[in-house]
């Protein structure tokens, strides 16, 4: 029998906030994923909410290396970016060199573990209620901002061949709570493009 560990790192997104019916699309597919009846598949979500890539890169290794196994075999997941688009008084919260260096970086460093690395994208915000968010009035959510940083993404994987998942236009307004978080229906729906390209990692003999 194969034991497969699955490890997500990112934001509040990931974590599953604001979904009240099964916390969050990470808590959906590992519910899902218990009950696969040939594997043993385990979930470890170590997203932190208001995480940047910056936060996520300074943890990486060391909370990553102690859930590591090499005897089984393991799936990387992010899903990190939306808070490095924030606006904070007409400035990113990360500038558009350090998200790069920060992307290319934590795909060097989660290749030294493991080949089989998924990349969610950026879902896109409601700007009437994110401009600004109704928790500081300096900060904004921008979907220029966010496509912008999504291409990012889009480009580093393509270019280092790691396995990307565009999600902006899977999720719409109205699939939002408070303008930048998924309600239970988003969660759901990200879940579902989750676990497509989990199953294919999953279902690919060169899975290590």
């Amino acid at each position: 029998m194969d034991f497969i560990n699955i490890i997500v790192f990112g934001d509040s997104i990931a974590y599953g906030l604001a979904d009240i019916e099964f916390g969050g699309w990470g808590n959906r597919l590992r519910i899902y994923l218990d009950s696969h009846e040939e594997k043993v598949l385990n979930v470890f979500n170590l997203s932190i909410s208001g995480e940047t890539t910056v936060e996520t890169l300074s943890r990486f290794k060391s909370e990553f290396s102690v859930r590591y196994d090499k005897d089984k075999k393991t799936i990387l997941v992010f899903a990190v970016g939306i808070n490095d688009t924030q606006d904070i008084n007409g400035r990113y919260r990360v500038s558009t060199e350090q998200f790069i260096f920060n992307i290319e970086v934590l795909i060097k460093e989660a290749k030294k573990f493991t080949n089989n690395i998924l990349f969610v994208g950026l879902t896109k915000v409601d700007e009437s209620k994110v401009v600004p968010v109704f928790w500081n009035n300096n900060k904004c959510y921008f979907n220029d901002k966010i496509i912008r940083f999504d291409n990012l993404i889009e480009t580093i994987c393509t270019k280092e061949k790691i396995l990307y998942l565009k999600v902006y236009n899977k999720i719409t307004l109205n699939d939002l709570l408070d303008g930048l978080h998924p309600n239970n229906i988003g969660h759901q729906k990200l879940c579902d493009a989750v676990l497509n390209k989990i199953i294919k990692i999953i279902n690919n003999d060169s899975i290590m």
